[in-house]
């Protein structure tokens, strides 16, 4: 019989961190996102301030279910997934065959949650069972573009058009054959190089828009550290593409399971001619097909240069607003509604920016 339970308090990384990691070998939804370091990673550079708390669900001693969260104080209390903000998805980890009992469990626990005036989740991707069980307003949060990977990388360049064909093929042309341009990818010892390089060049495509981009901070500082994490799982996909010695171009990807994930890529704007952007995914998907993935993700962003690829899945992420009958809780779901109409606009200016 399945029952579920709250381990509360920062004591609950130690308590839950080795049936954390079983769970997520036996979750076939599990995401980068969802693992012990991911989340613990999080937690050290974003929990400030903040209270963290696991709905658990076991099945007798073994866990077949889990979401972490946080409680936020404000003006309302708010009770959030833990891993918002960098996470593209923040879904519960479920054990395969446990997804909808699981969730329906984690749900009800959620909506007894004390002092809390307001459940806010985020990034739940709409076909996940969390989304089907959830009660309270739900809004379209992001749209996540998917790739099925054929069996060779032939069969996969003939479903592209034929201008993006042409700009991967350079991948076997002079430059690359000559040594004068190499995508490498990072060995794990030059993660830290790689992560710096990839932040550089992130920062001055942004700054041509006029913005700051995404890494800076406690960000910049979170992913230096979760990519050493990532590394050594063998979980980090992150290349280097040299030309004539030196960097142009950075891509920022993880794999879990069958699916390589594309979380980000930079380039030097200088260079743009030379299409850095379109050869590191060229590279890195021709990689993923190589070593039998099966799945690309591209992730939160529907870009038209991401369409190119040809994605077969348009999958819409899900925000979920629970509010209490109280004031505070009332308060805080208006209030986010309005923030989440702010966010798409901005997301709508942004998205539509080509990755040359």
């Amino acid at each position: 019989m399945l029952r579920a339970g709250v381990v509360n308090g920062p004591a609950l990384f130690e308590e839950l961190r080795t049936p954390w990691k079983s769970l997520v070998e036996d979750s076939p939804s599990a995401t980068p996102f969802q693992t012990y370091e991911w989340q613990s990673t999080w937690w050290k550079h974003f929990g400030r301030l903040k209270k963290p708390l696991a709905i658990t669900v076991h099945e007798g001693n073994d866990l077949v279910g889990l979401m972490p969260l946080v409680q936020i104080r404000g003006f309302w209390r708010t009770l959030r997934p833990m891993g918002i903000g960098p996470s593209d998805y923040l879904h519960p980890l479920v054990r395969e065959g446990y997804e909808s009992s699981a969730s329906e469990m984690i749900v009800e626990a959620v909506s007894k949650a004390k002092n809390v005036d307001l459940v806010d989740l985020h990034q739940v991707r709409e076909t996940r069972a969390l989304a089907a069980h959830a009660a309270g307003s739900v809004i379209e949060q992001a749209t996540c573009l998917l790739l099925d990977l054929p069996d060779t990388y032939d069969q996969y360049l003939s479903m592209l058009g034929k201008s993006l064909r042409y700009d991967v093929r350079k991948l076997d042309k002079t430059l690359f054959k000559e040594g004068r341009a190499q995508i490498v990818p990072s060995t794990g010892a030059d993660t830290d190089r790689c992560l710096e390089i990839l932040f550089d060049q992130h920062r001055r495509r942004w700054r041509k828009r006029g913005l700051p981009g995404a890494f800076l901070g406690r960000v910049a500082d979170f992913h230096r550290d979760w990519a050493q994490a990532a590394a050594r799982n063998g979980w980090l996909w992150l290349s280097v593409l040299n030309l004539d010695g030196n960097a142009v171009g950075a891509i920022y990807g993880m794999t879990l399971g069958k699916t390589v994930y594309y979380y980000q890529a930079g380039f030097d704007p200088q260079s743009a001619s030379f299409s850095p952007g379109t050869l590191l995914v060229a590279h890195t998907i021709r990689r993923a097909i190589d070593e039998g993935k099966r799945q690309f993700d591209f992730m939160r962003g529907d870009e038209p240069y991401k369409r190119r690829w040809k994605p077969q899945h348009v999958l819409k992420n899900l925000r979920i607003l629970q509010p209490t009958a109280s004031l505070a809780g009332r308060l805080g779901s208006s209030w986010n509604h309005t923030g989440s109409r702010v966010e798409t606009r901005v997301r709508a200016r942004l998205e539509g920016r080509g990755l040359l």
